[in-house]
């Protein structure tokens, strides 16, 4: 391995061979294995405990708007609210990317694509453990296989994109560590403004507007449409979801090559 050390970053230069891909895969799993039982060690429960918050937390949403509100959407809130802690999980990790992996970032014999792709792999762990619970009720309460499977597989792809975008803003929040309050009272206005424990249809006027602009809707959306349940994703502009989903993806891409970055600015800071 080869570093290119320039005023903006370091950039590393490599030809790996088959040895050293295979120990590289080993790292990668390690760290995220040691990340998984920092996490889970915590409580006694451990790893128990990623499958059954987000279905606590939905029975508690799903007694205040089916039972208390006479609200009879309890597949559409489950799949509102079990998408949504995947991307609030997602953003999170993301923003706080540089101090989750610190020890990594400063690691310099652990490569900078190790590390990236055990982000994506815890994420996908993550996302799994979370969704896997609520998918488990889906199809108890009667939502076609077909649709849970769509939920679960648009889970991933929202997670993992999230963590991208949000880690565009891990050096500003390593140096202005108001910017982590700012995106958690964002994140929960987005929670109440998004569909989540509504479909859109429920949405008027500007409401309706803004969300036709929020990534978040249009994968709860279609969850909600391939699961036959009440859903405009058909109805809405697919122009305005086809450009807003490419600005979502080319920020989730520049984000994780920021890793490099965000390694080099580490070392300096340490």
């Amino acid at each position: 391995m080869h570093l290119v050390i320039e005023p903006s970053g370091c950039n590393e230069i490599s030809s790996l061979g088959e040895e050293e891909r295979i120990l590289d895969r080993r790292r990668s799993s390690f760290i995220v294995w040691r990340r998984i039982r920092r996490i889970a060690g915590k409580r006694r429960l451990g790893i128990a405990w990623m499958v059954l918050d987000p279905i606590a937390t939905s029975m508690v949403y799903l007694f205040v708007f089916t039972v208390l509100r006479s609200n009879p959407n309890i597949s559409s809130i489950l799949m509102g609210i079990g998408m949504f802690r995947i991307f609030q999980a997602s953003f999170n990790s993301g923003v706080a990317s540089i101090n989750d992996y610190s020890g990594g970032l400063k690691g310099e014999r652990v490569r900078t694509r190790v590390l990236r792709d055990s982000m994506v792999k815890y994420r996908l762990i993550d996302n799994s453990l979370q969704s896997f619970g609520i998918g488990i009720i889906l199809i108890a309460i009667g939502i076609p296989t077909l649709g849970v499977g769509a939920f679960l597989i648009l889970c991933q792809i929202l997670g993992v994109i999230s963590e991208g975008v949000a880690m565009n803003l891990a050096l500003i929040a390593r140096r202005i560590p108001d910017i982590t309050n700012l995106v958690r009272y964002s994140l929960l206005l987005m929670f109440f403004a998004s569909p989540v424990l509504y479909p859109l249809s429920f949405a008027k006027g500007l409401h309706y507007r803004a969300n036709e602009f929020n990534p978040f809707s249009y994968f709860v959306e279609a969850s909600r449409h391939v699961s036959e349940l009440d859903s405009v994703f058909t109805q809405m502009d697919m122009r305005i979801i086809g450009a807003v989903l490419l600005i979502f993806v080319c920020l989730a891409v520049r984000g994780y090559s920021t890793l490099e970055r965000q390694r080099w600015e580490v070392s300096k800071w340490s």
